[in-house]
């Protein structure tokens, strides 16, 4: 579960924590459902980054019994009491919510800090009146709750404070170390050295008015600190408490002059520490004396694996008895609350509970929405696959005018690691980048350094600075791929300016002033000579073939349709009417010579023409005539 803050209401009826996305969220301990959610105005500008709860009144006090709907006063002996939450924003300032109205009461004067709110404390029984902030600025404002204004601005340093907590005209702050500042002389009392991270936790534990302590967490140490305020104390911590992760939640405790404390760490597990405050050590970190944990039930949920359900917040403070600690436990928005027994002789406490999906998800008999509608089956009309019609999908047309575009551009080559670059280069991936710079092909390089968006120029800047400072292997590939970057990209790097162009080249130049010292002058200024005029000569040819390419693509026909000439035309046209004339006349022999072969069957003779057309000699004829007239 990912780290965010919360807080159990001063009565314990509530327990509020700011979500991810900004919204202040608030949950009725009693009942495990949402009260309210409060989303800021501007959220997203404007987020929430801390928050306090405040209560306004006495502080003997009891919940008065209203229905859901009703305002959320608390009232002793019939003088309201009213339950405010201190809000620290991303500006600087501070605002205060009233939960009886879910709205912003009033906002506080004065100009706050310059950066985020980090921390935010407020003490009842310390300084009723007094809120303290934190700032990613390096100062702790000092604020009046009943005048709403701003009082003190104590300036603590430059660093980045992560937490803050005040007592006894002293404040608390930590950072990577905690620092101990007097209030009226504006001077360090002590510095506490123990946490190797930032610290993002700090609670006060007063066991009497002469013993102040002081429990912390840091963001990357599982072990919690207990620190003595004390003027004899030293800048060590006096116990160590160990935990299985990070702390994200702590809660402490005095009863008769023992430390009970309950710590949430970041996986999810409940820790239950009892220690006599008189009898600390700190050789060894304690282990704690129960630990919780929840699972899920596998047998309503179906599923061999069992999955666990992270506890949220816990503390033994508002426990509804005394051998008893209240457990939160499931997600953010999905939360239930439960008062579990502590048993002595049961170190390790594992509880089985059902998902919190299934519980809400139950319904109850005779619910309208696990109705089945009745049907009437006389006028029912089935539709099977066969029957049924599905909507045709229209296929998208490309124009012509695309497709001609798309025939006149022109192959991307293959010969590129352009995609592995800019992957390298946005994820910081050593080995994509060691991979890229591997290729000393200046035609690869070319190709891969032509396609860079102009936005990648600066961090492979970076990266080829950082290359050119290892072996001189390396440094002869980095300073082939700035040779090709700064032929390709000359416009891009001008356009930065002399300023920010001489940072990013303030490394590479210095190593090429170092690598050739040893050259004598006349050398240096021939290899600066050729330099420019390569890069000139380079700037001249890119010109040219960019000229040439773009008169290409002017006159390069996308479509060429040939027709025939029309001689060839009119030839093949006359050949066709020949054709047709000659077919024609032997048609009208052929017609002519049957009409008079008929004739001269019909008068007995036939001429010799005709005969010696048909193939018959003169004697066959004289013969035939003869036969004919006999």
């Amino acid at each position: 579960m990912l780290s965010v803050s919360r807080e159990f209401s001063p009565c314990g009826k509530y327990c509020a924590y700011i979500a991810q996305n900004g919204k202040f969220v608030v949950h009725d301990v009693e009942t495990s459902t949402i009260h309210q959610v409060y989303t800021p105005n501007m959220h997203l500008n404007v987020p929430c980054t801390s928050f306090a709860w405040i209560q306004i009144g006495d502080a003997e006090m009891k919940v008065k019994k209203k229905s859901k709907k009703a305002r959320a006063s608390l009232v002793n002996n019939g003088a309201n009491v009213q339950l405010l939450v201190a809000f620290g924003t991303s500006k600087g300032g501070v605002a205060f919510y009233n939960l009886a109205t879910a709205t912003i009461d009033r906002t506080c004067k004065g100009d706050g800090h310059t950066a985020p709110i980090t921390a935010i404390y407020f003490n009842a029984n310390y300084n009723p009146d007094a809120l303290y902030t934190a700032g990613a600025d390096g100062n702790v404002i000092e604020w009046s709750i009943s005048q709403c204004s701003q009082q003190k601005v104590h300036h603590i340093g430059v660093e980045k404070l992560t937490c803050v907590l005040a007592h006894s005209g002293s404040i608390l702050t930590g950072a990577k170390q905690l620092k101990l500042w007097n209030t009226e002389e504006g001077a360090l009392e002590r510095t506490l050295t123990g946490h190797t991270s930032n610290t993002q936790l700090l609670q006060l534990i007063a066991s009497d008015a002469d013993n102040i302590y002081v429990l912390s967490g840091s963001v990357n140490d599982r072990n919690l600190s207990l620190w003595s305020l004390n003027n004899e104390a030293g800048n060590s911590p006096v116990a160590a408490f160990a935990l299985d992760d990070v702390p994200e939640y702590i809660s402490p405790k005095m009863v008769d002059s023992k430390l009970h404390l309950t710590a949430v760490s970041r996986t999810g597990v409940a820790h239950y520490f009892v220690r006599d405050m008189g009898k600390l050590s700190v050789k060894k970190p304690y282990r704690a004396s129960h630990t919780f944990e929840i699972a899920m039930d596998t047998v309503s949920s179906k599923k061999q694996a069992v999955d666990r359900l992270p506890v949220f917040i816990a503390t033994v403070q508002y426990a509804a008895q005394q051998e008893q600690i209240l457990l939160g436990y499931g997600s953010e928005w999905n939360m239930r609350f439960e008062h579990v027994a502590i048993e002595e002789d049961v170190k390790m406490n594992v509880l089985i509970r059902e998902p919190l999906k299934l519980l809400e998800g139950k319904t109850k008999e005779g619910d309208l929405k696990s109705k089945t509608p009745t049907v009437d089956t006389a006028n029912v009309e089935y539709v099977n696959a066969a029957n049924a019609t599905r909507k045709t999908v229209k296929e998208v047309e490309i124009p012509m005018e695309v497709r001609l575009e798309n025939l006149s551009t022109p192959k991307t080559s293959s010969k590129n690691m352009i995609r592995l670059l800019i992957q390298g280069l946005h994820s910081r991936d050593a080995n994509l980048l060691r991979n890229v710079f591997a290729v000393d092909d200046s035609e690869m390089i070319q190709q891969t350094l032509g396609r860079l968006p102009p936005q990648y120029v600066s961090p492979l800047l970076n990266e080829l600075s950082h290359k050119m400072q290892m072996k001189t292997m390396h440094v002869k590939t980095a300073v082939c791929w700035l040779k090709h970057l700064i032929h390709i990209h000359a416009s891009q790097l001008m356009a930065l300016g002399s300023t920010n162009l001489l940072t990013n080249f303030s490394t590479c130049l210095g190593i090429i002033e170092y690598r050739v010292e040893h050259l004598n002058s006349l050398s240096k200024y021939v290899l600066r000579l050729r330099g420019r005029l390569g890069l000139l000569i380079d700037q001249i040819d890119r010109s040219k073939n960019q000229a040439a390419n773009l008169d290409d693509r002017a006159n390069m026909n996308v479509l060429v349709y040939q027709e025939g000439d029309d001689s060839d035309a009119d030839s093949m046209l006359e050949k066709d009417d020949a054709d047709l004339q000659g077919s024609s006349n032997e048609e009208m022999y052929d017609e002519d010579d049957n009409e008079a072969e008929e004739a001269g069957y019909a008068n007995g003779t036939a001429s010799s023409a005709e005969q010696r057309r048909n193939g018959y000699s003169g004697k066959d004829s004289d013969e035939e005539s003869m036969e004919v007239s006999d």
